[in-house]
């Protein structure tokens, strides 16, 4: 049994699993830092307003406040003005979506999906209920609008759960896809694209094999009115998350590098990924300069050797300052094979060049030791929200106070 990238095994007395990611570029210092709960006031200027005609100068502007934040996660740090706050408790979260109600379901390892809501919109869930139960490793879920339809991504299929009475519980279900191949890893996250199709992930059978089942290492969609499917696109050793970026429609997706080269290679990836494209795995990584790498698709963006690239969305929002829309956030899990890595949520900012992008990463949030952030989305209400997936919590960031 494996699950991103590690075989999952007992240590000290606790169920662990492995992930693995590679060397971000940090250009962001984070000065917020938490060792209690902080508030961080954004304190006025004595200072007036100067006034002047069009055609003076002015020779002093007030300075420039950070809006109050608080941080309840004991040495966090985040950029200036951002608060982070405990939004609920789920054992093990995997995934997230949100439905039009604003409601977030919530995939865990204990093969549950939870429903949890927010009825006085104070950034906490106050209601949790369970809206199905019995799937063997979910690792992901999206709901499809305007249907409402839930689609839960499990080890080796796709169901689909339904709450025709709407009491908040899944009373229909039925298998859209089984079968998948699973080993070392497993089908992971799933989107809805643009088009319509339904678009996930299935990573590798094995560390860095030649895969017999050409479904494996991919990026597969589906078509849920025909039951169509197809390869999208492969060398993929796996692709735990996907997202749309929703100003270009371009699909992107993280990826976590093979484990027999040392501490140091491959580095995790960032991908833009194009309807048949190769992204190299087994035998290409980091610059794709090996032998035979010529025809593979390098990544748009690095982050440290196995520290474990999961989550990902883009921010479209207005909570946020001005400068963070477009930008991709993955969250960053850690890893049991490398000891030290640094765990939190980079950001990661987009050039496009041509037909593809760069990107370049610094620190969005630094988390303290033994917090592993797995599932990432941006809610309705703007938020971005965090899974810790060791500590069994789910986190809710916003700008200024939540």
């Amino acid at each position: 049994m494996a699950m991103n990238g590690k075989p999952f095994r007992w240590v000290t007395g606790i169920f662990a699993v492995a992930f693995v990611a590679c060397q971000p570029v940090s250009t962001a210092t984070p000065i917020a830092t938490s060792s209690t709960i902080i508030l961080i006031l954004a304190l006025p200027t004595d200072t007036p307003t100067p006034q002047f005609t069009a055609t003076e100068l002015p020779t002093l502007l007030p300075t420039p406040t950070v809006p109050a934040s608080v941080i309840e996660l004991e040495g966090t740090e985040v950029q200036p003005g951002f608060s982070i706050i405990k939004f609920a408790d789920v054992y093990r979260p995997t995934a997230f979506a949100f439905d039009e109600l604003g409601r977030m379901y919530v995939t865990s390892f204990d093969g549950n999906i939870y429903l949890l809501g927010d009825l006085n919109l104070d950034g906490r869930a106050d209601s949790q209920t369970t809206f199905a139960a019995g799937y063997y490793l979910p690792l992901g879920i999206t709901v499809h609008i305007p249907s409402g339809d839930v689609y839960v991504s499990h080890q080796s299929a796709i169901t689909v759960l339904s709450d025709t009475d709407a009491d908040g519980k899944a009373d229909t279900r039925r298998v859209l896809v089984h079968n998948l191949p699973t080993d070392r890893h497993q089908n992971d996250n799933l989107k809805f694209g643009p088009d319509g199709w339904l678009y996930m992930g299935l990573g590798s059978t094995c560390d860095a094999c030649t895969e017999l089942n050409p479904k494996s290492a991919t990026i597969l969609r589906f078509n849920i009115d025909t039951g169509a499917s197809e390869i999208y696109a492969t060398g993929l050793r796996n692709p735990y998350d996907i997202a749309f970026d929703p100003l270009s429609g371009d699909l992107f997706a993280t990826d976590n590098g093979r484990d027999d080269l040392g501490m140091d290679v491959p580095f995790e990836e960032l991908n833009h990924i194009v309807q048949g494209g190769n992204y190299g795995f087994p035998n290409c990584w980091n610059a794709q300069d090996q032998p035979g790498c010529e025809s593979t698709i390098s990544a748009v963006a690095f982050f440290e050797a196995h520290s474990s690239v999961n989550g990902l969305d883009f921010y479209n929002g207005a909570k946020f300052p001005i400068e963070y829309r477009g930008n991709a956030f993955v969250s960053i899990l850690g890893s049991w094979l490398k000891p030290n890595v640094q765990t939190g949520i980079q950001r990661v900012i987009l050039d496009k060049q041509g037909d593809t992008y760069a990107g370049s990463t610094s620190w969005f949030i630094r988390f303290p030791e033994g917090v592993m952030p797995l599932p990432l989305l941006f809610g309705p209400d703007g938020a971005l929200y965090v899974g810790d997936y060791i500590n069994d919590v789910i986190y809710r960031i916003s700008y200024g106070i939540p």
